[in-house]
């Protein structure tokens, strides 16, 4: 088997709360919990989860923009989980990061020319003519003009200025791609057009992409391997057909439920639907979160269970928990409570 591109291993965030003068313990937020996948060249891996379940954190402890508390991060068979800030820029070349809010993450004193070739001057190793001919060579391939060189991001629409992050992210021809919510502030005629061209540069390029959102709908266009975060951890994963088709876990279900849908005949699945709130992340309570969520009966019995997903099918994980899972596949899981 190939050596995979990314390799995240029992990664862990956790942030420190201020405390008061009159606290005696320190309490943390518990943003990635144990959390585990792997990505191969040519392959995306789609992560959903509601929002604040840690799916920006994991983008942002990948790219290093912050230190994990623990586990590991291999890229390209390379340890960065914990490499130093100065030498991170070789680690850098082969991995890019795409944020949310293109205008944001542009800056708006730059032209598009300085803002594409920026990558290539930090890296270095090009020459004038070269950095300038790279980037012709990006404006043409996410399909916009020569004439946008000279233009600033005010200039652009939300879907050109996502293309513009697209090219400068494929600058220095990385092997990976973290994408965190990168359609979700665009039109959905421009979502599918942006969509397309992120699938089609991977077809060419064999990229690698960890594909961040919640809209599960999209997330299913493009993933080849879906993972469902919640309260972060990892609840479920597995291929995206398998998993869109035969979910396992009670979380799963609930979110594909949520799902709109254009036949006006098929009737809401109300027992999938999710009640209450989930429970905070600073200092989460033992056993399953999830069962305290719905107040199951076996959240309490829970409390020591090991819930790192197993393999129920091959290549089809999901968290040994009796509160989320069916009885017969509780009972296939050898799960035991109490």
């Amino acid at each position: 088997m190939m050596q995979p591109v990314l390799e995240v291993s029992k990664l862990c965030m956790r942030f420190p709360m201020q405390h008061s003068l009159l606290s005696r313990s320190r309490r943390w937020v518990r943003a990635v919990d144990g959390v585990s996948f792997c990505i191969q060249a040519g392959q995306t891996l789609g992560l959903v989860g509601e929002s604040g379940c840690g799916k920006s954190t994991i983008a942002r402890c990948i790219v290093r923009l912050v230190e994990p508390t623990d586990g590991s991060i291999r890229l390209l068979g390379r340890d960065i989980t914990h490499t130093p800030q100065w030498r991170l820029r070789r680690a850098r070349r082969d991995m890019q990061m795409m944020f949310q809010d293109s205008a944001e993450a542009l800056d708006p004193r730059m032209d598009v020319q300085r803002i594409i070739e920026e990558p290539l001057l930090v890296q270095g190793g090009f020459s004038r003519r070269e950095r300038h001919e790279r980037v012709a060579e990006l404006l043409d391939r996410v399909g916009l003009p020569q004439t946008a060189l000279t233009k600033f991001p005010h200039e652009f629409s939300g879907g050109q200025r996502q293309r513009i992050c697209i090219a400068r992210a494929l600058s220095y021809c990385p092997k990976l791609l973290v994408l965190d919510e990168p359609v979700s502030a665009l039109d959905a005629s421009v979502q599918s057009q942006v969509l397309n061209l992120l699938v089609e540069l991977q077809r060419e390029l064999q990229l690698a992409y960890l594909f961040i959102s919640h809209d599960l709908s999209v997330v299913r266009h493009v993933s080849d391997r879906v993972a469902v975060m919640y309260l972060g951890k990892l609840v479920e994963i597995a291929d995206a057909d398998i998993l869109y088709k035969n979910p396992r876990h009670a979380y799963t279900k609930a979110l594909l439920a949520a799902l709109p849908s254009v036949d006006f005949q098929k009737e809401t699945n109300t027992d999938c639907l999710l009640v209450g709130e989930p429970p905070s992340p600073i200092d989460p309570p033992p056993g399953s979160a999830f069962g305290r969520r719905i107040n199951h009966p076996l959240a309490e019995a829970t409390i020591g269970l090991d819930l790192t997903p197993v393999e129920i099918e091959p290549g089809h994980w999901v968290a040994p928990d009796p509160c989320a899972l069916s009885p017969e596949d509780a009972e296939a899981l050898s799960v035991k409570v109490g």
